[in-house]
């Protein structure tokens, strides 16, 4: 009896250990898990933001009317009808479709050339929605945004340069997809009336691009490299799922399409830092920059709250968070759940300086 008593009791206190032990791997595991996708996210957007403003050989700011539509392409002369006034107007978020600017050979074109001078900007979710409600974004279902979450949208060169004819298996790139491309004229030659610095911005494909991007480097003989347009949309949706939309063909028409990058994100917010003297310092941070201060950001202050995917048992977090100097407070239906708060700093050092 003495020797089953004292089994009882070791078998208890052992069951006892295992228990214990299993429930803190487990909230260490969900811990990591938690940590890992905040940091994945956080680096995610630092890494895209950081590239706004690069339009891969050609300089920044980029001027429509001036670079894009040149002599001999479509349209000859711009109506100025298609031209937003920088002093007052952010062109839409989903530009590139086609389905806003109407008149010409090309809506599509004409969108994503003057969608090129604003590479970079943010907004509420909300103002979001109202695109993808009126059917402008995209050839497929998309989810709503969160109207509490800011949202951004950043266009740029592609990071990855091809040529002609293009070897994606070699270097990488992405095929060409019949997809609008864009290349920079390095050449300077009163003889072909080229002064430097003019773009292509025309929908190419693996049989046209040697003939439509023939534009060349700054020996005038030298093919320039040529880089896929890239016109990507950030946010939050409604399940704090973030997400991204991105320009693409697809079934041969030009929408926005989804992608879901990181779950469990409750809350996406920016701090934009702006230089309007042109002396490569911030003069002011914004949350919501005027129309005309998008072209002088120089940095970023990113912050996001992310939420483990499972519900903590006896954890409550109804605290009221300080985020971008606005208050925040944990959702009643979300206090159960652990979170990380983060933030970082980004600069953008394509943009910016332009007085």
């Amino acid at each position: 009896m003495i020797a089953m008593a004292l089994g009882i009791v070791i078998i208890l206190g052992i069951t006892t250990l295992f228990a214990d032990t299993s429930k803190s791997l487990d909230s260490v595991d969900r811990s990591g898990r938690l940590i890992e996708n905040a940091l994945f996210a956080l680096e995610l957007l630092a890494s895209e933001l950081s590239l706004a403003g690069y339009w891969g050989g050609a300089s920044y700011p980029v001027d429509a009317e001036t670079q894009i539509f040149v002599a001999g392409e479509v349209p000859s002369s711009v109506p100025s009808g298609l031209s937003w006034d920088v002093a007052t107007e952010v062109p839409a978020a989903c530009l590139g479709t086609g389905r806003i600017i109407s008149g010409t050979a090309d809506n599509a074109k004409a969108e994503l050339a003057f969608a090129m001078e604003y590479p970079l900007f943010s907004a509420l979710g909300s103002s979001l929605n109202s695109e993808v409600a009126a059917g402008i974004c995209g050839v497929g279902a998309i989810a709503p945004a969160s109207s509490n979450s800011d949202y951004f949208v950043i266009r740029r060169a592609g990071s990855c340069a091809t040529g002609a004819p293009p070897k994606p298996a070699v270097n990488r790139c992405r095929p060409l997809g019949d997809y609008y491309h864009l290349q920079a004229n390095g050449c300077y030659s009163e003889n072909l009336g080229l002064s430097g610095g003019e773009l292509k911005l025309l929908k190419v494909n693996n049989a046209n691009v040697a003939s439509q991007l023939s534009y060349t480097g700054f020996d005038c003989s030298t093919m320039a490299p040529v880089y896929r347009l890239v016109s990507r949309i950030y946010y939050v949706d409604n399940d704090d799922t973030m997400t991204r939309l991105y320009l693409d063909n697809s079934g041969g028409a030009l929408g926005f399409q989804t992608e879901t990058l990181v779950e469990g994100v409750e809350l996406l917010r920016f701090e934009w830092f702006i230089d309007r003297s042109g002396d490569g310092q911030y003069d002011f941070v914004s949350r919501s920059p005027s129309a005309s201060d998008w072209s002088k950001i120089i940095g970023v202050k990113i912050w996001t709250v992310v939420r483990s995917s499972v519900a903590e048992p006896g954890y409550i977090d109804d605290a009221v968070y300080s985020i971008a100097g606005e208050p925040w407070a944990v959702p009643t239906d979300k206090s159960s759940y652990r979170r990380v708060i983060q933030s970082r700093m980004v600069d953008i050092t394509n943009m910016g300086g332009s007085g």
